[in-house]
């Protein structure tokens, strides 16, 4: 399992001041993009920077290890510097502002029907998760997720570990190594091998990596991965890339992917 950063280590202070005349854009300029809790996407170029502006002072986050993005951060805005190896599929970075509220953010290069974007500014009409607005307690506050004793919750948690970094451990569950490297599936097609299993109390959770071994785009069939007692399937990619010719495409693995499946708990 790789080891991924959190967004404060990956935010670059010398890079401040080149970015100085960017984070005053005129606001007409910006393409505003209304924010409803679901993953929104920006267009980038690689070698040129793209602004994202947030309702809010910017207080962390996460995004892959092996990064195909540079970003610079500077109270609510966010510089971002797309790299030449960024895949076709781009990547997620999240975002976390200073009143708890979040936002899944994926960076595509622009193609001939989505512009670049110089500047975007995310619109958020969800309230703070302040005092002021909340008369008592919720399950759980306005710009925060399930928690981990719930499937969606769960699933949060490990794709968090795996792809964007998050090294506290998943509350209610034990991670265990001791079926690493085993082969799944391996069909002449698709190799599918476990990373680790989270085992809890009602639900035990398996990462899987898959790879493609045919020299075309295949599509994942997530009833592929269905187990006994399973309550959530999610793809960290629907389509893999054909294996790599180039080094460029090993280097952008978007031939590999990963699989996270939730189950009921089961007998040691």
């Amino acid at each position: 399992m790789r080891r991924l950063k959190s967004v404060q280590a990956y935010l670059f202070p010398a890079m401040l001041t080149a970015f100085t005349l960017l984070v005053a854009p005129n606001a007409a300029e910006a393409r505003e993009i209304k924010y409803d809790g679901q993953e929104v996407t920006v267009y980038v170029k690689p070698g040129e920077p793209t602004q994202l502006q947030f309702p809010g002072n910017i207080q962390g986050g996460f995004r892959r290890e092996n990064s195909a993005v540079l970003l610079e951060r500077q109270e609510k805005y966010l510089v971002v510097f797309a790299q030449p190896q960024m895949s076709e599929d781009g990547e997620v970075i999240l975002v976390h502002l200073g009143d708890s509220r979040s936002y899944s953010i994926r960076l595509k290069p622009f193609d001939s029907s989505n512009q670049r974007d110089g500047a975007v500014e995310i619109v958020d009409s969800r309230p703070s998760p302040t005092p002021e607005t909340v008369d008592e307690e919720p399950e759980f506050k306005v710009g925060q997720s399930a928690p981990p004793s719930r499937v969606s919750g769960f699933m949060r948690q490990m794709i968090l570990t795996a792809e964007f970094g998050k090294r506290k451990a998943i509350p209610g569950y034990r991670r265990s190594n001791r079926y690493s490297g085993e082969v799944v599936l391996h069909d002449g097609s698709i190799e599918a091998k476990i990373d680790e299993i989270y085992i809890g109390s009602n639900y035990w959770g398996y990462v899987i990596s898959v790879e493609n071994k045919l020299d075309t785009t295949q599509t994942i069939n997530p009833a592929t991965f269905r187990l006994d007692g399973t309550r959530a399937v999610s793809l960290s990619r629907p389509q893999l890339a054909p294996r790599p010719l180039t080094n460029e495409q090993k280097i952008n693995s978007s031939h590999k992917g990963k699989v996270y499946v939730i189950t009921r708990s089961k007998q040691l």
